[in-house]
């Protein structure tokens, strides 16, 4: 069937894509709302032109959306549901965690949780 062979190969490129710890960092970190890069930045305690360079493979793919007010421009997640995706796919790699206790899995999980139900102002 071609549908599946183009959604095969959509959902490839997308994975490819997010396949680095940052941007899975960044994507889970956007899932709190609106956000600048420097921003980010600090929360996630890398450079700002690395957070940029990220930024644009992940709005490249549209994964993130920008808006401009005034001077800044921040960053959102066009499908917010896919942070919560990320995190369910936790219990999908647990197995291969195995430094990581259950606890700490779950312990992880509902941190990422607590940041989507947070609001950024």
């Amino acid at each position: 069937m071609p549908s599946r062979k183009i959604v095969a190969n959509e959902l490839a490129h997308v994975l490819r894509q997010i396949s680095h710890p940052d941007r899975i960092r960044l994507l889970l970190k956007l899932q709190a709302g609106d956000q600048t890069v420097n921003e980010l930045g600090d929360l996630l305690e890398i450079s700002p032109t690395r957070v940029s360079q990220h930024l644009g493979v992940l709005r490249a793919i549209a994964l993130v959306e920008t808006e401009t007010h005034g001077q800044k421009r921040v960053y959102r997640l066009a499908q917010p549901e896919l942070a919560l995706w990320l995190i369910e796919g936790i219990d999908f790699v647990a197995h291969r965690l195995s430094r990581a206790s259950a606890v700490d899995i779950e312990q992880a999980k509902m941190l990422w949780r607590a940041e989507a139900a947070e609001t950024v102002i």
